[in-house]
């Protein structure tokens, strides 16, 4: 994911869905391309268990969600911890709900998911140390 290099070309969508879409466009949004760490959670037997883990590419973010680039597809209302890197050293901890999917097929990288993502709950901050 680290050396990905896509264009997206947005495919026109339906009258339902379009309402929605303007509602969650009026937001401001920010570009952001950064490498994240995630967890992807689900709930078994009322208990929060990690289920993945990996990379995630972050493309932008709003006051209220995330739009993220990943190489395998969440479910919708499926929860994502996310851990965006804020220095070299100081992470941020967001808590978001997958909200929608899409499939982005890459020749090179076989079918990567644009997923948008509502946010839920964050930012705790915390700092990466290494032992050598």
């Amino acid at each position: 994911m680290r050396h990905l290099s896509t264009t997206v070309i947005p495919k026109k969508i339906g009258k339902q869905s379009g309402r929605a879409r303007s509602n969650r466009r009026q937001e401001v949004r920010v570009h952001e391309s950064k490498v994240c760490t995630y967890s992807l959670c689900k709930s078994i037997e009322g208990v929060w268990v990690v289920i993945e883990q990996g990379e995630v590419y972050s493309l932008d973010r709003s006051e209220q969600g995330i739009l993220v680039m990943m190489g395998s597809r969440p479910r919708n209302r499926q929860l994502l911890e996310l851990h965006v890197p804020r220095t070299r050293w100081e992470y941020a901890v967001n808590l978001y709900e997958v909200q929608w999917t899409k499939v982005l097929p890459v020749e090179s990288h076989g079918n990567l998911f644009l997923v948008g993502c509502r946010f839920l709950l964050g930012a705790s901050r915390y700092r990466a140390f290494y032992v050598v």
